[in-house]
């Protein structure tokens, strides 16, 4: 087998890869052997098959498994140990990969064209002028909070009339009983504490809004403010090679254009856990995981029979992949959020929410146009 490579353009080049007949005849024989091994077929005994017969009915399949397992398993490996920064996946050259004779042919050359990344600089100082909003709630929103809880919380009585039993509905007063079914262990005296209290919980669940946004500018930002080339050709093509036959020219293009901005972020978020260390441990997933059970991030000496169960537990828990992924981007996404706080404007802006909604609303229309 022989693989070479060659430049064809500032980001782009093609790897080829020869196959001879040496490199599949060994294995693509034993497997047609084991088929000849396990055959049952009229007239033969079981196992007695002639290998002519599952050659000719067979053979041709094997290959092209054996072939493409070849293909794949030695391009990513000539890939990484040349160290080569791929964008997008490697696709096949069509053009320079002639249709497979194996009646005439016992040795294939395939062509597979790849996009590299750019070099590029990154300055993280236009992150500056990101704003951090605290979203302040209204007194509109605390009435419409409290006049909720009440609703939830509503009383229900039975009223006889005319030997019948009618039910009433009474909204609960507002007293410290009441504030205390509200917020249970803290004592509210009277109405001005208890819409301080609700006006600071609507604000801790607005923060989320709040960092979403954050992210969502910076990621933005950085994508539209980091200059670089991409290899649209081999992008184009690629996404071609995937693309739904039934999309129309002009939702291909909607897809092309949300694909670039995809890889434009997925090279600069590269960069940023690369050069800011914001890799995530397989200590800290297994630490997260410990905290649900021990209730809290604790590094101190436990006793080590209590240790081998947790560890057993822990186990068990990140061996579910789509659980283990969860906990990875969670807390990848903190310490992203964090590292971005630490970036922007130094102290966040207070901002009325329906200032907020505005922005944000501002916002879409200048994305849709």
């Amino acid at each position: 087998m022989h693989i070479s490579k060659e430049e064809t353009g500032a980001l782009t080049a093609s790897v080829k890869i020869q196959i001879t007949k040496p490199d599949y005849e060994e294995k693509v024989s034993k497997t047609l052997r084991e088929y000849q091994r396990k055959a049952n077929m009229p007239g033969f005994r079981p196992g007695k098959v002639p290998f002519g017969l599952i050659s000719k009915m067979y053979k041709k399949g094997v290959m092209l498994d054996e072939i493409n397992h070849l293909l794949s398993e030695n391009l990513y490996k000539y890939i990484e140990e040349n160290n080569l920064e791929l964008i997008g996946s490697p696709v096949p050259n069509r053009e320079m990969s002639p249709e497979l004779d194996f009646e005439s042919n016992s040795d294939f050359e395939f062509t597979f064209d790849i996009g590299l990344q750019p070099a590029f600089e990154l300055d993280l100082s236009i992150l500056k002028d990101v704003e951090y909003y605290r979203i302040t709630a209204n007194d509109r929103m605390i009435d419409e909070q409290i006049y909720e809880l009440r609703h939830r919380l509503m009383e229900h009585h039975d009223h006889e009339a005319e030997h019948e039993k009618h039910p009433e509905e009474e909204l609960p007063a507002l007293t410290e009983e009441f504030f205390g079914k509200i917020f249970p262990g803290i004592e509210i005296k009277d109405l001005e504490s208890f819409r301080i209290k609700i006006k600071e919980s609507i604000e801790s669940s607005l923060a989320k809004d709040a960092e979403r946004y954050l992210l969502n500018s910076a990621v933005e930002k950085l994508v539209k403010e980091t200059l670089f080339d991409l290899p649209d050709d081999f992008l184009r093509k690629m996404a071609k090679a995937n693309n739904d036959q039934s999309l129309t020219d002009d939702q291909f293009e909607v897809q092309f254009d949300n694909l670039r901005k995809s890889l434009r972020w997925q090279l600069i978020e590269s960069r940023l856990i690369k050069d800011n260390n914001l890799f995530v441990s397989e200590a800290e997933i297994r630490n997260v995981v410990k905290s649900y059970f021990t209730g809290h991030l604790s590094n101190d000496e436990v006793n080590p029979e209590q240790e081998e169960r947790l560890n057993q537990i822990v186990d068990s828990v990140l061996g579910n992949k789509e659980e283990s992924t969860r906990l990875h981007d969670q807390i990848y996404d903190q310490k992203l959020m964090a590292f971005f706080k630490s970036q922007v404007h130094p102290e966040q802006k207070d901002i009325d929410y329906d200032e907020f909604v505005k922005i944000i609303a501002q916002k879409s229309e200048v994305n849709e146009s």
